[in-house]
């Protein structure tokens, strides 16, 4: 097959030269590299820089402006642009712009093959990496072939009024709801795209916090949805077994050591059987890369949309245990800088919140007993803060025997960055051996 066409390239330049203002509308869908003429792409990259400086081009201005820069042989010289200046039309112009554009990027497809081919026989290539380029290069040529998305404000409104419609009929919850009920008045809900980070120092509850969401959204009563729980620091079973004490209410460690009785053993029993039902899926990869995520990713979130269901969550325990093979060479920062980009990118390609737990800086130990944490204490933080649209750490100041009675079973959860809304702190029940969080209400003072 001939993936060049010489006729509508050039009927394309003689338009163009006839009615300059055809111009505006056909650099939304040509670029220069597009013609696979060099003499027609010269003669583009002309007629785009007269329109630049203000002046409506036309055969004899393009000829000149040629010559000027020493190229007009190579665009085929003065009668060849008479020529093509003769062939203009003045209806069907955009056809003509639709073919170019197609054969451009058949073109740029059978290149992008034919390198990933030679880089496929390589074996010193990884097959990682290969697999790599060939996502990023059917990306970029996927986001070449996609429509013009720049629209006038009013094409909003459809998609405006079912907004407020679903505001109105779901209580101020806009997004997914994490079943604590002050995290969701302070944001409504996760939304779908966003990258909502959890962070604590080890000890803090990270893990069990991520869960109790994760169930929360699973079980939800009125809307359940699927969940996807990467993990890659504890396998499916301790998953699991954290999961189950939780909904039943039941000791952790007396369960992992055989130590309930019938009663309980029940109590397990009908939980396991309640949890069973939902739609919870588990990765306990030990050893993720971004590329390996995002291919699971969009695989579950396919799978998900084909049952006619929905993807309500994601969650990554923890971001800094992921790895990018391609940037590893780079240094720890740059390589974490592209996970969390990652993930960012992966939220929003999928219209899911996606929550990742994150590791804090040691430095803030070394500010004081118990400091209340913040956004530069992230390790790695500056990509991470940058691309998280929230920021939630967990601050535990009163822990061990020595704590107050009424302090010990308590847990901070500070929101420090909300894109969508306000920051805001509020304090939820902690029971560790339960692996639960709990809304927590304090008791009204009496002397107040």
């Amino acid at each position: 097959m001939q993936l060049f066409d010489e006729e509508a390239e050039q009927t394309l330049l003689g338009s163009i030269l006839q009615s300059p203002s055809l111009f505006e509308e056909i650099a939304q869908v040509l670029k220069p590299e597009d013609f696979y003429y060099e003499g027609h792409r010269l003669i583009y990259e002309a007629i785009a820089s007269e329109i630049d400086r203000g002046e409506p081009p036309n055969a004899i201005l393009i000829i000149n402006s040629l010559k000027n820069q020493s190229q007009l042989e190579r665009a085929g010289n003065r009668a060849a642009i008479m020529h093509i200046a003769s062939l203009g039309v003045l209806v069907g112009v955009s056809t003509f712009a639709e073919k170019v554009r197609e054969l451009s990027l058949r073109r740029r497809l059978i290149i992008n093959f034919r390198e990933l081919e030679k880089k496929a026989g390589d074996t010193g290539f990884k097959l990682e990496s290969v697999l790599t380029d060939t996502e990023v290069a059917l990306s970029h040529l996927a986001d070449r072939y996609s429509s013009y998305n720049i629209r006038h404000i009013k094409e909003t409104n459809k998609e405006f009024i079912e907004f407020i419609k679903n505001v109105r009929n779901s209580e101020g919850i806009t997004g997914t709801a994490s079943g604590f009920r002050k995290l969701d008045e302070a944001t409504s809900g996760f939304k779908p795209g966003q990258m909502i980070v959890i962070a604590a120092r080890p000890g803090m509850g990270k893990t069990t916090f991520a869960l109790n969401i994760a169930l929360n959204v699973a079980m939800n009563k009125t809307h359940p949805k699927a969940v996807a729980f990467f993990s890659l620091e504890m396998t499916r079973l301790e998953l699991l077994l954290r999961l189950l004490c939780s909904r039943a209410f039941l000791d952790s460690q007396k369960v992992q050591k055989g130590r309930i009785n019938d009663k309980e053993m029940a109590r397990l029993a009908h939980t396991a059987k309640e949890v069973y039902e939902t739609d919870f899926f588990i990765d306990d990869s030990a050893d993720l890369t971004t590329w390996e995520f995002k291919q699971r990713a969009r695989r579950l979130g396919r799978t998900i949309k084909q049952q006619g269901k929905e993807l309500g969550l994601i969650v990554i325990d923890y971001l800094q245990l992921m790895t990018d093979r391609d940037r590893a060479s780079d240094g720890r920062q740059n390589e974490v800088a592209a996970i969390s980009r990652a993930i960012k990118l992966i939220a929003k390609d999928l219209g899911v919140p996606i929550l990742a737990l994150s590791q804090m800086n040691r430095s803030i130990e070394q500010r004081g007993k118990d400091p209340r944490p913040q956004l530069s204490d992230l390790r790695e933080s500056g990509a991470i803060e940058q691309d998280a649209d929230m920021v939630i750490f967990i601050h535990r100041e009163h822990q061990g025997k020595d704590a107050p009675e009424d302090k010990k079973n308590l847990a901070e959860i500070i929101i420090g960055k909300n894109r969508a809304g306000p920051r805001d702190s509020f304090e939820l029940a902690f029971l560790s051996d339960k692996s639960l969080f709990t809304d927590y209400e304090p008791a009204p003072n009496p002397q107040q």
